[in-house]
């Protein structure tokens, strides 16, 4: 029997805010992000994050900022080179992938990448998660010698069981 594949998600910072969210309208939303941190905790899905989202998270008010910590200390850390997130980082905001205003969505995207990430978690709709963004990131990073990434919300990813 062939062992079927699991991609690399790397979960990025907007989606652990969600986990916590109570406002009726996120109620799906708020759902699919906790069945991902299920997932991920019985290790049916591999995940990893960045030192970003662990710095983003950090900057959090209390106590939402204990809670996502605890949310992200349940998620592996993605190794990649320093020097190499932040040059393909600006090589996104150059291209206009993603505005110079939102570098740390180049940042997430880079990590990513340079990690072999196979599928960015993102809620961040504006400027990460749709399709647009999507089509112009995978195409610097064949440009540049990396493969392709998907970028997909929680509700995309989370493995529903009948």
């Amino acid at each position: 029997m062939a062992v079927k594949h699991r991609p690399l998600l790397y979960i990025e910072t907007s989606v652990f805010g969600f986990y916590y969210d109570e406002e009726p309208r996120n109620a799906l939303r708020r759902e699919a992000v906790r069945e991902l941190f299920r997932q991920i905790d019985l290790g049916i899905l591999d995940a990893a994050t960045s030192p970003v989202t662990s710095t983003e998270l950090t900057a959090a008010a209390e106590p939402l900022r204990t809670n996502v910590l605890t949310l992200l200390a349940g998620v592996a850390p993605l190794r990649a080179d320093e020097a190499e997130v932040t040059r393909l980082a600006e090589v996104y905001v150059k291209e206009g992938v993603i505005p110079r205003s939102e570098g740390l969505e180049a940042r997430h995207a880079a990590y990513a990448t340079v990690g072999r990430a196979e599928v960015i978690v993102s809620l961040n709709l504006k400027h990460l998660a749709n399709e647009w963004t999507a089509r112009r990131l995978n195409a610097v990073n064949l440009r540049e010698g990396y493969p392709l990434v998907s970028i997909r919300t929680p509700e995309q990813v989370v493995m529903y069981e009948d």
